[in-house]
């Protein structure tokens, strides 16, 4: 555990466009039960098997000669129909994680890519916590692992080839015309137009509140990827997202998962609202 090293059988998988957490950087693995097949259903969250296990490991990674830092393991369970959240805090010997219920803040020193030396109170959620962002109507949903969010190319068995291909190919996804898959962008590749940029910032940091189903409906904003821009209410209301990112505190958007505004992130959105005001004004 101490090395992150999955057992037999659980498959690391990355994601284009991942959610913002105070810098950490993110294992992620998922179980499918032997035997079953997980089946891509559009651009959307496949149809996972019961039984399947999402987990996500929250560390921040060597620097000097200080060793990497697990902080926290995120569990989602698919059990009857319905997806189950837990989450852990790994102990100061790093060596195991201790299920937590109340959630915990944790003192930080890192350096960032950047290179810049960071301190903050990083703050692992509480199961309320969980149930705010990942809700999806009545019930849980994972957030990350949609199908254009996985279509992708990785590194796997030691060759570049596409995710989504690699795990049919593994058995664990049943095959899917990959070509009729959208592909969401990853926000972080500069080459990119920055309105596709914005918008994957949007889907992935805002969209799983900011969407009919979520926590966040009584809003005027639907933030999906695939969302028309006419209908995801950015226009009305960009100025005030970018103060809520912009400002920290109980005004602050995202409200789980930061305490530190993400700077890479805030200046993307504000580009994209520059060049927004631009159009408009021509």
């Amino acid at each position: 555990m101490s090395e992150l090293i999955p057992e037999k059988g659980v498959e690391m998988f990355d994601i284009a466009s991942p959610l913002f957490t105070d810098y950490a950087e993110k294992q992620r693995l998922i179980k499918i039960p032997d035997g079953q097949k997980a089946t891509i259903d559009g651009n959307g969250l496949p149809l996972f098997p019961d039984g399947t296990i999402i987990a996500k490991t929250f560390y921040y990674s060597k620097s000097g000669n200080k060793k990497r830092r697990m902080v926290e393991t995120r569990l989602l369970i698919l059990k009857h129909g319905k997806w189950n959240a837990a989450t852990y805090q790994w102990n100061v010997m790093q060596t195991n994680a201790d299920l937590l219920t109340s959630g915990a803040v944790v003192p930080i020193a890192f350096e960032d890519h950047s290179g810049i030396q960071r301190k903050l109170a990083y703050k692992i959620p509480s199961q309320n916590d969980c149930s705010s962002c990942h809700r999806s109507g009545d019930q849980l949903s994972p957030i990350g692992p949609k199908a254009r969010n996985l279509n992708m190319t990785v590194t796997a068995e030691g060759k570049r080839q596409n995710q989504l291909d690699y795990f049919i190919k593994k058995g664990i996804f049943n095959p899917a015309d990959l070509i009729a898959i959208g592909a969401l962008p990853s926000y972080k590749d500069t080459t990119l137009d920055v309105a596709m940029r914005a918008r994957a910032y949007f889907d992935i940091n805002c969209a799983h509140c900011h969407q009919p189903a979520g926590a966040a409906s009584q809003t005027s904003l639907n933030l999906g990827y695939s969302t028309s821009f006419e209908e995801t209410g950015i226009g009305f209301n960009k100025q005030n997202i970018l103060i809520r990112m912009s400002t920290m505190g109980a005004y602050h958007m995202p409200k789980i998962g930061t305490t530190v505004l993400d700077d890479e992130g805030v200046q993307l959105v504000k580009t994209y609202i520059k060049g927004l005001d631009s159009h408009l004004n021509q």
